[in-house]
């Protein structure tokens, strides 16, 4: 199966734009700062002999591209040749010269210019001076290179100001920043970097968007029609605007996307996106082989993403090469290990091409590592590629897989089937030892914990109102199947007063788990049987529900009672306790008691209420009652209104409920 690969259209940051149009006699060139160590101070030395503006400088001015992911999905990264390409296009730039240092210490450059993308690798970075130079026509400079500064030119290549030792004085990065900032154009960077550049910042900040991203813009606020109309204008445009075009399209889900690939892939064969969405228009049409070729082009351009090889180990099987697809998907699986991916696609794949050779080990290893990884639900895909492999021996696998992703009704069909046209296959006594393992299948629940609130303490006794959320482990031998997890409440006569369930998505190899199941409520004071049931397993409990508690109502609505110093009155435990109200009431009544004698030398605290049920009494003077009726009304208003309480303490909560009450 081929793996999917897609990215949400959406505005990532303000970025490079159509040319304004004024006519400029020579742009300047850009030298773009470097990836890997002492990169930047690479780039500012051959940027000083060429006699351009520092990197430093070029890079506050270097937006993204208008998709998420900018250059790293369209090119791999701003620095390779993709990366040079994109950038000297939309810059406005005469060339531009983007490079990167290896672990090895080498350094890989790519120069963009009319003439084409040129690339380079050097083991003495001062060479590429002189390469640049001819490249470029530009009588090189001096050689200077201060690799102490490299992480001071880092910083200011993002902005950061504060920096003292700058290649150029500090009012030039102020100057790029204040017009990417603010649009504010300043004399002292018009010779320094091409106009287009500048130009772009000024009309983005008075909303004047390039098409390419006003359309991103209007896709992802749902404006189908016009980022559908842009799409077609920018069909024909510069490549940044042909790669928005192919995202659009593929968005849209119109047809066109197919079209727009192609040409991507002969405007700009350094593009592995473009090379990417030829192999997905392939695969769409049948066309293994052109998968192939696109993919092969894709990962020699980018040969560490393992998306490539995966669907390249899938462009081989489906050509019937099965050896380069073992290969091909081993390294996939080696990629996304490293990176510490999911890699239960190319796994799938390799234990299917594996199985097809009749190699059970290897067979049985790789699903065995695509099953502990996988996730989500990619066993379906795989069960459906074993099926269309169309191998009646591969009955086998699919009741393998099946099996282990708890699908027992199709596992026996799968095995039973393989044991009727191999019965003397090496695989048939482990078909038969598994067809008696799923005939002894046991599926059990049993109650961890009953809850008030979802995934909360432990909440018995409950009381009359109150939701009981089960907390049940669900266990499976040999393994766990998907299936629906139901709570019912029953009467004493064993009727049933409310049902509720919940969907519950068992991954492969699962014997256990431990969740919540959806709750039912006691409606009234008596006894219940709760019953919980996976299948055709159950477990039982009665459960009696009390007179209601106000520190219980208090817990389920998330209020918090604390005193004026905001530590809590009662913790979680001493709320739910069958004391819990009788505490609550007792604390909040000397927490009220305690504030009294503060309270009497407060005027409007002393003065006599003129409405309401405690008219003619101050609030001073009903701190220092608080008798249980009060503190038992002020509780009971917070439980209808829990706002009354919020985040304050119960003290002023309870000045400003009596405040409410005169009124």
């Amino acid at each position: 199966m081929t793996r999917g690969f897609w990215v949400l259209l959406l505005w990532s940051a303000l970025a490079w734009g159509q040319a304004s149009g004024q006519a400029v006699p020579v742009q300047p060139g850009l030298v773009l700062p470097f990836a890997g160590p002492g990169g930047h101070a690479l780039a500012q030395a051959v940027a000083g002999g060429l006699g351009v503006a520092p990197p430093s400088l070029a890079a506050i001015l270097l937006p993204d591209m208008p998709w998420q992911g900018s250059y790293n999905l369209a090119a791999g990264s701003l620095f390779t040749a993709g990366g040079a390409r994109l950038a000297w296009e939309i810059s406005g730039a005469s060339w531009v010269l983007v490079g990167q240092v290896d672990p090895q210490g080498w350094l890989r450059v790519f120069l963009a210019d009319t003439r084409g993308i040129r690339s380079a690798r050097f083991s003495r970075p001062e060479l590429v001076l002189y390469w640049a130079a001819r490249q470029t026509g530009v009588s090189p400079g001096a050689w200077r290179l201060e690799t102490a500064r490299n992480d001071e030119l880092a910083r200011l290549a993002q902005g950061d100001l504060t920096v003292q030792n700058t290649p150029l004085p500090l009012p030039y990065y102020r100057a790029a920043v204040a017009l990417r900032d603010n649009g504010v154009a300043s004399l002292l960077i018009t010779e320094q970097l091409p106009r287009e550049l500048q130009d772009f910042w000024s009309q983005v900040r008075q909303n004047k968007l390039p098409l390419a991203y006003q359309a991103l813009v209007d896709f992802s606020e749902r404006r189908r029609t016009e980022a559908l109309n842009a799409a077609r204008k920018l069909a024909g445009g510069k490549v940044y605007e042909r790669l928005a075009a192919l995202l659009l399209f593929r968005g849209l889900e119109d047809r066109q996307w197919g079209a727009v690939a192609r040409q991507l892939t002969e405007l700009a064969p350094e593009m592995p996106l473009a090379w990417e969405e030829l192999s997905f228009v392939a695969f769409d049409q049948n066309n293994p082989a052109l998968a192939q070729e696109a993919l092969e082009r894709a990962a020699a351009l980018l040969p560490e993403k393992n998306l490539y090889w995966t669907n390249l180990g899938w462009a081989y099987y489906l050509l019937g090469d099965y050896a380069r697809s073992i290969r091909a998907s081993q390294r996939s699986l080696k990629l996304e290990a490293q990176s510490r991916q999911e890699y239960a696609v190319p796994a799938y794949n390799l234990g299917l091409v594996r199985a097809l050779y009749s190699d059970f080990l290897g067979a049985r290893e790789a699903y065995n590592l695509a099953l502990r990884v996988d996730e989500g639900e990619e066993f379906k895909a795989a069960l459906k590629d074993l099926q269309e492999a169309s191998a009646p021996r591969l009955a086998f696998w699919q009741g393998y897989l099946a099996e282990r992703a708890g699908l027992w009704e199709q596992a026996l069909g799968h095995y039973q089937s393989f044991l009727q046209n191999h019965p003397r296959s090496p695989l048939a006594a482990w078909a038969q030892r598994a067809i008696r393992q799923m005939a002894g299948a046991k599926t059990s629940v049993s109650l961890q914990h009953l809850m008030l609130r979802a995934d909360d303490l432990e909440a018995r006794p409950f009381t009359a109102g109150e939701a009981v959320f089960p907390q049940v482990k669900i266990e499976g031998v040999p393994y766990l199947a998907s299936g629906t997890l139901v709570t019912r409440l029953l009467d004493a006569q064993g009727q049933v007063l409310q049902s509720a369930s919940k969907a519950v998505a068992v991954r492969p190899l699962t014997t256990g788990l431990v969740l919540t199941g959806a709750a039912v409520r006691l409606p009234d004071e008596g006894t219940y049987t709760l019953e919980v049931l996976y299948g055709a397993a159950s477990t039982r409990l009665s459960l009696t529900a009390h007179k209601p508690s106000l520190a219980r109502q208090l817990y389920r609505a998330g209020v918090e009672l604390r005193n004026l110093g905001n530590a809590p009155l009662l913790s979680s435990a001493q709320m739910l306790s069958p004391q819990g109200e009788a505490l609550a009431i007792r604390q909040v009544q000397a927490a009220l008691q305690a504030a009294a004698p503060r309270a009497r030398q407060i005027p409007s605290l002393s003065r006599k209420l003129t409405g309401g049920p405690y008219s003619g009494q101050s609030i001073a003077e009903l701190l220092e009652k608080a008798d249980e009726a009060l503190v038992r009304a002020f509780l009971e208003a917070v439980v209808r209104q829990p706002e009354l309480i919020g985040d304050n303490d119960v003290v002023n909560s309870f000045v400003g409920w009596l405040q409410g009450t005169e009124r």
